[in-house]
């Protein structure tokens, strides 16, 4: 995990300068700012991974008038560096990929994009040009503005841009863009060079589906052990983490540390150590209470940069997990199992689909937001801490083959949910666990839910007069319940709402893709009674942290 950050039009000033060390906690190891072209500065923040220390690694990465910083990992980079005589500076980087790739697919930003197989968001210039890139699911983050002397901004996180530009937009995943130096329009041009495969055309057999999904997701695994820094993993003891961390200690000449958090009466501390033990690894407890979970909201929202009550709830485990884990351990880099859930449809509400096309629908719906989402979550509580997350769920190459899966493989009567994927690793895992039901990291807390400790907090600390007013307050996206009155609250105190609103997602949890009245498919029904009243029940429905559901008060 790093942090980037770029100013194209002005030389950067104190205010700028603070601004970009917002983001020093992605990368504590070494910060630099430099002048790469006239009135075009590059900024790094580096956590080393790999090749820690080694002046080689650093960034910018010169070559052929070329400087670029990237926030990523590219798996394929001795394949791209291969064959190109051109002398870099700072070449032992991974990252060194990026400029080799561009020389040779003739500097065609879009083919340079498709042939990286990582994690990344870059920002590279020459004489001419900047070149922005963005890995296709947005692992890694990226945000850009314009201030008022037209200057263009980028940067890791919100935070590193937010007050110093008129206008904030997150650069779109799977899109690279090529911005003249001389430009003088407040916009980018952006051009999409990946999407997620929205035709479900693989035909293949069951046994052939198991054994494609089990040969690309160990890949995933072991390319994503790049480094030489101790690994580890979050463990929840749920099938996802846990698989993960299967594959891995299989590959690792290291024993990784498996860790896991939860309040004192959670079974799912239990199930974790079961995993942690079948597979002969350390494994390390952190037990938290609810009271430590509250107190640390402020906190979480502005790592977060989110007032989501679902990403923010959800965030809250892994914030003081990851805060635990920088503080005790010299572990860096953490593999955790995020994006299966949305793969293979496995959310409660989306396993209720009417029929597997419906689900497919909702599968894409998902994955397009991701970025907002789990992965958000995944990125900020991690990086805050120098440590980086990776998700070998979210390789390219096992989207690309699950994406097209027959949506039947994903929505089987009477089968667990993530059947293929269960039945895939058999052998790999206990049998309580590889054929355990959905549960996820939150929700695992314990036998209390967190979300009914915090609801009855916010009761009593927000005002009744107050929260009876909040559309005065808050009209747009007015809050529903005391709990979200709360957390805006805390946001406003610390962003600027109106630069940050257009950029935070609150809708792929209240809704389904067969929910919404915008859906063709809805249309038909449009006349029938019992069918708007299932409805507007459904639409009720919130997503706790895993997909499990309860009712709120209204809909966005």
């Amino acid at each position: 995990m790093c942090g980037i950050w770029a100013i194209l039009g002005e030389q950067p000033q104190p205010h700028h300068q603070n601004a970009f060390m917002s983001i020093v906690g992605r990368g504590p190891d070494l910060t630099v700012l430099e002048e790469v072209q006239p009135n075009v500065h590059l900024g790094f923040h580096r956590l080393a991974i790999v090749m820690p220390g080694d002046t080689p690694s650093a960034q910018p990465i010169h070559g052929a008038g070329l400087a670029v910083v990237c926030n990523g990992e590219i798996y394929n980079h001795r394949e791209l560096k291969d064959g190109c005589s051109v002398p870099l500076k700072n070449g032992g980087s991974d990252c060194a990929g990026i400029i080799t790739s561009f020389l040779k697919n003739e500097q065609d930003l879009k083919e340079t994009c498709a042939s990286l197989d990582g994690v990344f968001a870059f920002i590279m210039a020459d004489s001419k040009n900047l070149y922005i890139g963005r890995d296709p699911i947005g692992v890694r983050p990226l945000f850009y503005g314009f201030n008022s002397n037209g200057s263009l901004i980028i940067g890791s996180e919100v935070k590193s841009i937010e007050r110093l530009c008129d206008k904030i937009d997150y650069f779109p995943p799977g899109c690279c863009a090529t911005v003249p130096l001389n430009n003088r329009y407040r916009s980018i041009p952006v051009q999409q060079y990946y999407a997620v495969p929205s035709i479900a055309d693989r035909f293949l057999s069951m046994e052939n589906t198991k054994t494609l999904v089990r040969e690309i997701l160990v890949k995933s695994v072991e390319k994503r052990l790049m480094g030489n820094r101790r690994f580890g993993f979050m463990l929840s003891g749920g099938l996802d983490s846990s698989l993960i961390a299967s594959i891995a200690s299989k590959f690792l000449n290291h024993k990784p540390i498996a860790f896991s958090v939860g309040f004192e009466d959670s079974p799912d501390l239990e199930n974790a150590r079961r995993v942690a033990e079948y597979l002969n690894i350390p494994h390390e407890v952190l037990v938290i209470t609810p009271a430590q979970c509250i107190d640390i909201i402020p906190e979480v929202i502005y790592a977060l940069e989110t007032f989501d009550p679902l990403i923010i709830r959800c965030g809250i485990a892994h914030y003081l997990l990851c805060q635990h884990i920088a503080k005790t351990s010299e572990v860096k880099v953490l593999l955790s199992g995020e994006g299966a859930d949305e793969l293979f449809g496995s959310y409660a509400y989306m396993q209720r689909a009417p029929n597997a096309f419906h689900l497919h629908k909702e599968i894409l719906r998902r994955m397009k937001h991701l970025h907002q989402y789990d992965v958000l979550r995944c990125d900020r509580s991690t990086s805050c801490h120098g440590l980086e997350i990776r998700v070998p769920f979210l390789d390219k190459r096992f989207i690309d083959l699950v994406a097209r899966l027959p949506p039947t493989y994903k929505l089987m009567p009477m089968k667990l949910e993530k059947h293929v994927l269960r039945d895939a690793f058999q052998g790999w895992l206990p049998e309580e666990v590889l054929w355990r039901s959905k549960e996820g990291f939150a929700e695992a807390l314990g036998k209390t839910d967190l979300g009914e400790i915090i609801a009855q907090h916010c009761d009593r600390i927000v005002p009744a007069e107050a929260f009876a007013r909040r559309a005065d307050r808050f009209p747009d996206r007015t809050p529903e319940t005391t709990e979200e009155f709360w957390y805006r609250q805390i946001f406003e105190e610390t962003y600027c709402f109106m630069k940050v609103a257009p950029l935070v997602h609150t809708k792929v949890y209240r809704t389904a893709a067969w929910h919404r009245v915008e859906e063709k498919e809805n249309l038909e029904f449009k006349d029938s009674l019992d069918v708007k009243e299932e409805i507007a029940e459904m639409m009720r429905l919130r997503r706790r942290s895993t997909g499990s559901t309860t009712l709120s008060a209204g809909v966005a």
